[in-house]
Order: structure tokens, then C-alpha cells, then sequence
């Protein structure tokens, strides 16, 4: 019987959804109240497109990488290719061991935020709240046990849904925009717009980092590499089309909801665009879009457990994880020990967590230093040390793009916040400890 493999079975629109909706989810929804309570009415786009600049500059890192090397893993993958021997093992077992942390803390995240909304339609207890967020992390591992083909198919449906939620939130924004109405809320005391002013920078970065978990998600198709077809155009073409269309999308979103709903109504956990339907339609319309939402919020951990399964699979399959993960469903050819744990963990923090603000920031902080800031550095490399022929794809105005990318997540990463900064500091050490005591030696010894 012949060894279970992944598939290349997922064409440019299959890798453009399931970035899409890995990258749309619940996060821009239960963000929109958080910037709207610190960047009031107009200025509320601001760390909307702030976001979209950095996330497109290390879209174009992602690109140049991902078709090269198109195979599961993503950064996992990269970051061995890029700094190679020990250096690179070490990032990449950092890389995994994050991944195997953060992967559960941001399916709780998107429960906390789907049970936000899903109280509007009923009221829910303390103990319905968790059950209602166990549930749908039960369904989502349920949606993905199948194989590859048929999850491109179901992404494709969700994909629908989740333009469409979009884009009827959008319209029904314009619909009831009034201009006077958003002059009265851009009204804050921190001298918006000040570029000299310390505070509004500093607000604009942490702010930002909440924006970009909602952006997160573009890089999405580079974890399932392995199963892209002609990964060396649809991998960046997949990344880039989905930054700028999402883009437009959240930063529209954010102007319509500022220009209908009232500064006053705006809490950290309101379910603002409920209200939004609410007050144009009526409470029985909103019930419907409601309903959307949810489906829009499962079809995001549809997606990003799809890709972080396929991360922690091919670190195990090298031994840099356990040895268990790298098993495939004999039949389906899926990850599938790794997604049930995933699954049962995330479960446990549904019970422990319950505002997902809490675990915005630490998402972001312990990925820039592990990730994004190496990567951008790694494409410069491949130039320094003469190794362009392994790029297949070529991003424009090199070096401008990789340094812009690196100098923006540092400024994200000190601005923070002082909690989210010590963690992510706390998270590089304690790994490398790990490695150096776990790994290192057995690693060596394999590699050699």
C-alpha cells in the first residue's frame, strides 16, 4: 500500500479564499469597536491602512518565499532554507513551537468573538457561552476531516460568504452614512493627526497590531504549499490579491460603521455590526446578517486550522516536533492527530479565556522577531550571498520593500505595549532554552 501524500490539488482561486477567509473571519468584527473607541469616526481608518501597508510589504517577503519553496510548513520551511545549519534550525523549531501556542489561542479568540455575536441573537450564561464556543471548535475539526479536495470546495463556499457578509455590511453602511454623524464622532483628545505628537504614535502602533490580526492570514497558502498547483504564480498572486481586495474591504467596512452607529453606543465587546443591520433594518434583518457572521466567523478557523495542521506536520515529519504529528489519515491524506490536538487544546482555552483584546497583542509580539522581521532580512540575504536563482518570484523596488517591512514590525513590536513586549522577549528565551537543551544535540547529530 503506497504512503499517504499531500495533493497538489488547489488552483489560484482556491488559494485566494481560503487566504481570504482565513484573513476575514471574526477578527475585523470584533476589532471594529476596539479601534473605534480609541481612533473615533474618520481617523478610525488609520491603523486600518497602516495595517494594509505592512501587511502588503510582507506580502511580497511571503511571495518571493513561498514560490520557492511550496511545500507544508511555510515558515517553518523558510527560515531553514534562508539561514541555514544551526541558526536556521533553531528559528524554525521556534517558529513550530510558536505556532503550537498560538494556533489554540487564536481559535479562542475567534469563539470569544462568535459568541460576542451569537448573544445577540439569545442571551447566553457564563457556562452556555462555553458551550456554544466548545461547539463550534467540534464543528470547524469536523469540516476538515475530509480530504484536501473537498476542503478547497467547502472554502470556496465559505469564501462566498464571507464576501458576501462583507459587502452587504458595506452597502448597508452607505445606505444610512451620514456625513454629520461621522463629524460628531472624530472628535479625540490626543491631537489626532499630530504627526509630532508622541502619544498618537504610539497609539497608532499598538492599535495597528490589533488591525493586523485581522490582516493575518495572507501568508495562509504558503503552509499548504505542498498541495498548490503551479505554487511559483498562484503563491504570490494568491497573497497579493488578497491583501489589497481585503484591504478595501476593511477599511470601507470601518467608514460605514462610523458613519451611521453613535460614538456613545461603542463598547469593547458590542456587537457592532448587529446594531449596524439593527438601525437600517430592523431587528429581525439582523438576526439574518447575524447568522452570517457566525458562519463567516466558523469559516475562519475553517481555514487557519487548515495551515497551522500542515506547519506542525512538516516539523514533526523532521523530527523537530513530536514524532506523532506526522501522521496522515491512511485514507483522506490529512495531518489528522495534529488537528484533533489542536482541537482539544483550543477547547481548554475556551474555557480559561473570555475577551479576546487579551490575546490580540501577544499573537502578534512573539511572531515578529520569530517571523516576519527574519524573513524580510532572508530575501536580502538570498541577494548578498548571490542566491536569486532559487527565487522564482521577484518582488518590486528591492531592498525598499523587505527594510520598510522589517523597520515597521520592529515599530509595531516596541510600541505594543510593555506586557505584550516582556512576553514576546519571554517566549524567544524560553524557546531557545528548550532547543538548546532538547534539540540542539539530536539535532545535530541527525543533520550530520
Amino acid at each position: 500500500m503506497a504512503k499517504p501524500q499531500l495533493q497538489r490539488s488547489l488552483g489560484l482561486t482556491q488559494a485566494t479564499v481560503l487566504n481570504m477567509i482565513d484573513m476575514v473571519g471574526i477578527g475585523p468584527f470584533i476589532t471594529l469597536p476596539l479601534i473605534l473607541i480609541a481612533f473615533p469616526g474618520k481617523f478610525s481608518v488609520i491603523p486600518w491602512i497602516a495595517g494594509a501597508i505592512i501587511s502588503l510589504a510582507d506580502g511580497f517577503v511571503w511571495s518571493e518565499l513561498g514560490a520557492a519553496y511550496p511545500s507544508a510548513g511555510g515558515s517553518y520551511v523558510f527560515l531553514q532554507k534562508i539561514y541555514r545549519g544551526r541558526m536556521g534550525r533553531m528559528l524554525a523549531f521556534l517558529y513550530s513551537l510558536q505556532t503550537s501556542l498560538h494556533t489554540p489561542l487564536v481559535i479562542t479568540s475567534a469563539a470569544i468573538g462568535f459568541v460576542n455575536y451569537f448573544g445577540y441573537l439569545m442571551p447566553l450564561s457564563f457556562w452556555q457561552t462555553k458551550l456554544v464556543m466548545i461547539a463550534l471548535v467540534l464543528i470547524v475539526i469536523l469540516m476538515l476531516y475530509r480530504k484536501i479536495g473537498d476542503v478547497g470546495k467547502i472554502g470556496l463556499l465559505l469564501s462566498i460568504i464571507v464576501v458576501g457578509m462583507l459587502l452587504w455590511t458595506i452597502a448597508t453602511g452607505g445606505a444610512a452614512f451620514s456625513v454629520s454623524l461621522l463629524k460628531q464622532n472624530s472628535v479625540t483628545s490626543i491631537g489626532a493627526g499630530n504627526f509630532f505628537h508622541q502619544a498618537w504614535w504610539f497609539m497608532i502602533g499598538s492599535y495597528t497590531s490589533k488591525t493586523l490580526y485581522a490582516y493575518l492570514g495572507y501568508y495562509n497558502v504558503c503552509s499548504i504549499g505542498s498541495e498548490i498547483k503551479h505554487p511559483e504564480k498562484n503563491i504570490p498572486r494568491g497573497i497579493l490579491i488578497s491583501i489589497v481586495v481585503i484591504a478595501i474591504l476593511y477599511v470601507s467596512m470601518q467608514l460605514a460603521v462610523a458613519g451611521v452607529l453613535p460614538s456613545a453606543a461603542i463598547k469593547e465587546n458590542t456587537p457592532v455590526i448587529s446594531l449596524l443591520f439593527e438601525k437600517v433594518y430592523g431587528k429581525n434583518i439582523a438576526r439574518v446578517a447575524t447568522v452570517m457572521l457566525l458562519a463567516v466567523a466558523a469559516s475562519s478557523l475553517f481555514a487557519l486550522l487548515l495551515g497551522y495542521s500542515r506547519i506542525i506536520y512538516a516539523a514533526a515529519c523532521e523530527g523537530m516536533h513530536f514524532k506523532i504529528f506526522s501522521h496522515l489519515h491512511p485514507v483522506k491524506n490529512f495531518p489528522d492527530y495534529i488537528l484533533l490536538t489542536f482541537g482539544g487544546v483550543a477547547i481548554i482555552f475556551c474555557l480559561i479565556f473570555s475577551r479576546p483584546s487579551d490575546l490580540f497583542g501577544f499573537i502578534i509580539a512573539t511572531r515578529i522577531f520569530i517571523q516576519f522581521i527574519p524573513q524580510a532580512i532572508g530575501v536580502i540575504l538570498f541577494r548578498v550571498q548571490k542566491r536569486t536563482n532559487e527565487l522564482k518570484f521577484k518582488m518590486p523596488l528591492y531592498p525598499v520593500i523587505p527594510v520598510f517591512s522589517a523597520l515597521m514590525w520592529a515599530f509595531i513590536f516596541f510600541t505594543s505595549g510593555q506586557k505584550y513586549f516582556l512576553t514576546g522577549i519571554g517566549v524567544i528565551v524560553i524557546g531557545i532554552a528548550i532547543y538548546l537543551i532538547g534539540f540542539d544535540k539530536r539535532d545535530s547529530i541527525r543533520n550530520n
